[in-house]
Formats: C-alpha cells, structure tokens, sequence
C-alpha cells in the first residue's frame, strides 16, 4: 500500500472512532434521560449560602430565657431541625433585615407544611437592654411569627462563644438613635457578627453562615423605620447575602431533600482575574497549575507524569471534549470549584477525542483555572475506563482512583460533595 493511502485509511479511521465515541456519548445521556424522568425534573437542593461543617458540632446543654420570662432550655429542640440567628431590637443596620427573612422563611415553612419540624428562632446578643418585655414589645411592633430568646449577661455569652458569635458594647453615635419603645435617646449600641446557624434534630450545629440578609421583597415598613442610614444602605447594598431561598435551600440540603431542577441556582464560572485572586498563596505544586490556566498541554503520557508530581495532594481530573453538550453545561461548575477548593486540591483537564483546534476554541471562550491535557479515551485506559462524555476522575493523595462520575455534574453541590468526600478520604 502507498504511503499516501496509508495515510486516508488511518485518516478515514480516526474520524471512525471519534464519531462512534460521540454517538455513544449522546445515546448514554438518552438513555439517562429517558431512563430517569423523574430525576431530571428534581436536583439535591444545593448548599447555597452556609458553610457545612466537616464535623458537625454538639450543642452543649444551654439555658436562657423564653420572652414570656421563663427559662428555657436549648435541649427542648431536639427532634426538631434549627434555624438560629443573633440579633437585638436595638439594631438599626442589620437585625430587622434579619427579622424580615425569617419571616419569609417562616412563610416558606408554612407552605411546605414543615411549621412543624423546623424552629426559627432569634437569641439577643444585647442581654443588657433585652429583657422579656422588650422582646414582646418587639413581637407586637414587627408582627413576627418565630421564637425570640434572651438570658442575663453569662448565658447570652456561653451562647455566643459557642457559635463563634463576637459581640461588644460601643459608644453611640451622634446624634444618636432613638430607642422605638421609650423614644429617648439610646446610650450605647452593640457590634456584633451577622450569622445564621443551622441546628440538625440531635442537637448537632452544621451549618454556619457569616454574612447579611438581604430581603427579596419589599422590608414591612415597621422595620424600616428602625433602619439608620447605614441600615438603609445595607438594605440596598447587603455583603455576604443570603435570602429566604437560600435559607430554605440550605434546610433542604441538610434534610437530603430535593428541588425542581429549575429552581437550582446556575453557577458562573469566576473571571480568570477573580480565580487568580482566590488562588494566590496556593502550593507551589498547585500555583505552577493555576500559572497554566486555560492551556492545552501534552497527551496521556504528560498527564501520568503531572500526576506523579503531584503526590500528597488530592486530584479531580475532568474528561471534556468541545463537541459535548453535557461538558458545556458543566464546565462553569469546574470553574467554581477550582477556585474554592484549588489551594487543596489539583485540577486537571483532559480534551478527549477531539481536534486541538477546537479543544483551544473551547477553552478560550469558557475561562478555567488549570491546564487541560489531550489523548483519546484508550490512551486513558492506564487512568480509568472513559465509556462517555464527560467523566470525572478522583484521585486521592497516593495517587489512586478513588471514584469515576460518569456524566454531568447537575449543581454545584453534587460536585462539592464529592470534592470533599475525596479531601476526607485517607
């Protein structure tokens, strides 16, 4: 046979395989289609504005007073899922944003039935100002539906120290605000951290989350009125947010629960200048993935080699190709993820069965954080088996496959949970 012919029929194969690899892509992500109706029309709720602890932590036995002034016991939630947040009736930046989500939460709670298994609840971090009849003054000015909570001055401050929660008397301002129920001038204020804590039905804390509310709606007039100007500009200008949904979906999350797949929030990939930022300080071995960002580098061969460099660190290896929807729809969830978790872990690219050109198309208009490497989807036999775009290689810090996703990561969380099932294992 003539070189030239060699050469067409080698040609003519190549192009075989890659179509028939394709076909097989898509006819799996039917079959997955077809096959699940019912779970392509829900997703596990996402983790969507708390932190999960890795450990959850027990809530020691704790009393404070109830707003009817009798005493009260942290210990009679058990059994019941917990939502809880510092606050103070004095607050006139923070707390009655605060108020006003927990209200919608408290509406959300009603129409999903569960009033019942869930306890809102705020606790003062103001026990010098807060008795009982201050915080029923408060129920009846704000029309609120959840438990307030207070305590003399060491059973706020076992509270608080528990939780991480800072909070300290200051100087008032000047002028300085006017108290709603007395209408004198107030003495002194309270900085304090703005949180929220979930509480599961043992009594274990799991979810933390530092950050301001911010109301999705319109704040009831009653507790704008208790804003001041830096109240009013937090209203419009909240940091660190969370709303009522991202409340619920984190009480979701905790409870395994799933939501419509419309509902889910869509994640965006950070700019490269945001991942940068994020990432800087990383290792040495991590920093010189993040310097090639974006790049296209060797094959199969180079990417064995990368990984041998990398031992001691966990590894999520992402097998894409531009010619596959399901990648597309994934990619911004690598994005995210390598930016949150690329101080720890290694994340590594791999084009598979696709041209360089097009594999370098696609990369430039969809910005990640590390490097991809090309090969076929036999040359990544030695790694893992790669029946179907995309699959998801996780390898711990000895350098073995630990799990193999096949198909797309739907929501963030599925993919977070995974990166941090491979940072625990050991």
């Amino acid at each position: 046979m003539k070189l030239i012919d060699l050469r067409r029929v080698l040609t003519i194969a190549a192009v075989g395989v890659a179509t028939l690899l394709a076909a097989v892509s898509v006819l799996a992500a039917i079959r997955h289609s077809s096959s699940g109706t019912s779970k392509s029309a829900s997703v596990p709720a996402p983790l969507a504005a708390g932190t999960a602890l890795s450990s959850p932590k027990k809530v020691p036995a704790m009393h404070l007073v109830s707003e009817t002034g009798k005493p009260f016991s942290l210990g009679s939630w058990r059994g019941k899922w917990v939502i809880l947040a510092p606050s103070m009736t004095l607050c006139h930046e923070v707390c009655p944003m605060t108020t006003g989500v927990l209200e919608e939460v408290e509406h959300h709670l009603h129409q999903a039935g569960l009033q019942n298994r869930v306890v809102v609840a705020t606790a003062t971090v103001d026990p010098w100002r807060d008795s009982p009849g201050r915080l029923r003054a408060y129920r009846r000015l704000a029309g609120i539906d959840f438990t307030q909570l207070t305590g003399s001055k060491a059973q706020i401050h076992r509270l608080w120290k528990f939780f991480g929660v800072q909070y300290n008397r200051v100087p008032q301002g000047k002028p300085p605000d006017i108290d709603w129920l007395t209408h004198k001038p107030e003495t002194f204020d309270v900085q304090h951290t703005d949180a929220l804590f979930f509480l599961d039905p043992s009594g274990q804390e799991r979810i933390a989350d530092d950050g301001m509310p911010q109301i999705t709606g319109r704040l009831a007039p009653s507790l704008a009125r208790l804003l001041n100007d830096q109240g009013r500009h937090n209203l419009e200008h909240p940091q660190f947010a969370w709303t009522a949904t991202d409340v619920f979906d984190d009480l979701y999350y905790l409870m395994d629960r799933n939501i419509p797949a419309s509902a889910a929030p869509k994640t965006a990939a950070p700019s490269l200048a945001a991942a940068r930022a994020a990432l800087a300080g990383s290792p040495t071995s991590l920093a010189s993935i993040h310097g090639q960002a974006g790049r296209l580098l060797g094959s199969g061969s180079a990417l064995e080699a990368r990984l041998e460099s990398l031992r001691g660190y966990p590894v999520v290896i992402n097998a894409w190709a531009s010619w596959c929807p399901a990648c597309r729809s994934e990619f911004p969830l690598f994005g995210a993820a390598a930016a949150r978790y690329g101080q720890k872990v290694a994340f590594l690219g791999v084009d598979t069965n696709d041209s360089a050109s097009n594999a370098r198309a696609f990369l430039n208009t969809h910005p990640i954080s590390y490097p991809s490497y090309q090969s076929s989807a036999s040359g990544l036999s030695w790694l893992a088996e790669i029946e179907s775009m995309p699959t998801t290689v996780f390898v711990d810090r000895t350098g073995h496959v630990t799990e193999v996703h096949l198909g797309q990561y739907e929501t963030e969380t599925t993919l977070a949970y995974d990166i941090q099932r491979l940072l625990d294992h050991h």
